[in-house]
């Protein structure tokens, strides 16, 4: 055969290299099935638009210093009937007392920081019919978490190293509770200052999505 007719078939088989490149490049960049499980049951709960659907939960925050300080616990309840109705209490045993009726502004920052929760690089895996599971680092999770404390709901990265464990839990295709486990070891920091070991934790658990309570939701 001339040499001059195994130029283009060179030219093919470079083109069909890359092509399968690209494809396998593809492949390993697309978010696993349970990561899209997990992010589309929070669109299937926030709402698509984000905010488009009402919803009761409990916010449960937990801070340890250790075994010797014990664990202090608090628990916020927020209540959201759309399109801008969001309001926070302060759940004392079966009791609840009005904190704040949120803005227009504090709402958009509330939902932005539910949605993030679930996002980020780190991939979720199944752990169980319903549960997910994924641990990433502190400096990850603070820098793409909006602080709805800031008047300017950005996410502010930190220094200190740490690490994320996360559960979310799915039942009906909702996201029906997502808990956020903390864990900072004892070091020393950029200022010299020595930080002891910490466990913080947050809980998001729905009680209620649309108008339906979540115990009535099926597997």
């Amino acid at each position: 055969m001339p040499r001059r007719n195994l130029v283009p078939f060179a030219l093919l088989g470079v083109l069909g290299v890359l092509t399968l490149l690209l494809a396998l490049l593809g492949a390993s960049s697309a978010p696993s099935g349970a990561t899209l499980s997990v992010q589309n049951a929070s669109t299937r709960t926030f709402g698509s638009p984000t905010g488009s659907n009402s919803f009761a939960m409990d916010i449960v925050s937990t801070l340890s210093g250790g075994s010797a300080t014990g664990t202090l616990t608090q628990v916020r309840q927020v209540g959201y009937v759309p399109p801008d109705r969001m309001a926070v209490y302060q759940v004392v045993g079966t009791r609840t007392k009005l904190l704040a009726v949120l803005n227009q502004s504090a709402i958009t920052c509330a939902f932005s920081a539910y949605t993030a929760i679930v996002g980020g690089s780190v991939p979720w895996t199944g752990s169980g019919a319903t549960t997910y599971t994924r641990t990433e680092s502190l400096a990850d999770y603070t820098g793409r978490i909006p602080r709805t404390s800031s008047a300017s709901c950005t996410p502010q990265a930190t220094s200190v190293q740490g690490q994320v464990h996360e559960k979310a839990v799915i039942r009906s295709g909702y996201l029906v509770g997502v808990r956020v486990t903390v864990d900072v070891p004892a070091q020393r920091l950029g200022n010299g200052q020595q930080e002891a070991h910490e466990a913080e934790g947050q809980a998001l658990v729905l009680l209620q999505i649309n108008g339906v309570a979540v115990r009535n939701l099926g597997s």
